[in-house]
């Protein structure tokens, strides 16, 4: 019994590849996990201080005697008589005043009616003459009386501004100020002479030393459809650095992301370093995600005010995919529209979407004496990228299709 499970313990950690190695690869084959454990001896360049003879420097103090003008201020004061001091302030003042507008009265209307005799008017069309004879009628219009005008009284208020002079008495007193004048004066100041004496100074000196480096590495793998499979190379460089290479070895299907990844280092110093790192990645299913490009568009309906309407079969298809529109005139090439749409900003009816593009911007198309617009409709449709891809998705993630058709007012 005691040898079984010494093999069984030698198995389990065979399959978990966590003997020390340099470098591995894991074969990923639909096992939820994965730890593999790297370890090396590592030559790295370290440095030690040393102290070497030199030369030093350090600031001495000394006193000093500066002299010169300066600046100070006495304060003088001068008898000021007591005075007027006099300001302009607005009155609003208001007043009636008498005006006159004119008023003017239609005149009574009369009806004048005129008799226009019995015509015979004549064509000629492809060299035939042709005659129609036109019965007299009476036409008739309404006539304004002349105006009777007056002048009508009216009071209205005026109001205006009315300058005002307004005197404060102020009594006489000193009005003191400060006068600047110049002092010679000396003083006593600190300077710094530079002196230098023999020290020792330290000095950074690289040597070799080894240093085991241990990194242990946990995977965890998540593949609902399983359907990934895929190869995981793991080496250390020269300077002990860890170094992880990702191969997917079924592209046609499934693509690789990362959904998280954390480092602990345990111990780090001169002789010895140890990192734990947990990886956690996916494998999605390309074709679930390509899948809203595979939604045919059939036909499409415009008119010229923006009402749309596009042929989808099975829309909710494209229900995860971004939905572009770009409309241009074709007469002259100018980008008309352009709009990224969701399908719940269209209405679903059968195998239709359809919307009122005026609710988004769009303008009103206007033809030549009322005629048709001719447009090249442009529909793309985009699926989002995977957040944090290993590898680059070599499918393509949009399509697009040009319709050319002519708009009408209610057609």
């Amino acid at each position: 019994m005691k040898h079984i499970l010494c093999l069984l313990g030698l198995f389990l950690a065979l399959t978990n590849h966590t003997l020390a190695q340099e470098n591995t690869q894991i074969d990923y084959n639909l096992q939820p996990s994965e730890q593999v454990l790297l370890q090396d001896t590592k030559v790295i360049t370290l440095y030690r201080t040393e102290y070497v003879d030199g030369t030093c420097e350090r600031q001495e103090p000394y006193q000093d005697t500066v002299c010169g003008n300066e600046t100070r201020y006495r304060n003088e004061c001068t008898w000021v008589p007591g005075r007027n001091v006099c300001r302009t302030e607005n009155d609003y003042q208001c007043r009636n005043v008498r005006r006159t507008r004119r008023e003017c009265t239609a005149g009574r209307t009369r009806r004048e009616c005129v008799n226009e005799p019995a015509r015979r008017v004549c064509r000629t069309r492809n060299g035939v003459e042709r005659c129609t004879d036109v019965p007299g009628r009476q036409r008739c219009r309404d006539v304004s009386g002349p105006q009777t005008c007056r002048n009508v009284p009216y009071t209205d208020r005026e109001c205006s501004n009315v300058p005002n002079r307004v005197c404060d008495y102020v009594p006489g007193g000193n009005e003191c100020t400060d006068v600047p004048y110049q002092e010679y004066v000396c003083r006593d100041v600190t300077r710094y002479n530079t002196v230098s004496y023999a020290c020792k100074k330290p000095v950074q000196i690289p040597y070799q030393a080894e240093k085991e480096v241990t990194h242990e590495v946990k995977f965890s793998f998540t593949d609902v459809d399983q359907i990934g499979k895929a190869t995981i190379k793991l080496a250390m460089d020269e300077s002990g650095d860890l170094k992880i290479n990702y191969k997917n070895l079924n592209t046609s299907e499934t693509f690789i992301n990362l959904l998280n990844e954390s480092e602990t280092v345990i111990l780090n110093n001169d002789t010895e370093l140890k990192t734990s790192r947990d990886i956690k990645i996916n494998f999605g299913n390309l074709k679930k995600l390509t899948a809203p490009l595979k939604a045919n568009f059939k036909s499409l309906w415009m008119n010229k005010s923006g009402d749309f309407k596009l042929s989808v079969p099975n829309p909710e298809l494209i229900k995860d995919a971004k939905i572009k529109v770009r409309v241009y005139k074709r007469s002259n090439g100018d980008l008309h529209f352009s709009k990224n749409f969701k399908l719940t900003d269209f209405n679903l009816s059968n195998d239709n979407i359809s919307a009122d593009f005026a609710r988004f911007g769009f303008d009103t198309l206007k033809g030549f004496l009322g005629k048709a617009v001719k447009l090249k409709v442009e529909i793309g449709l985009e699926v989002e990228e995977p957040k944090d891809l290993i590898l680059p998705i070599d499918t393509e993630l949009k399509k697009s299709k040009s319709f050319n058709i002519k708009v009408y007012k209610n057609k």
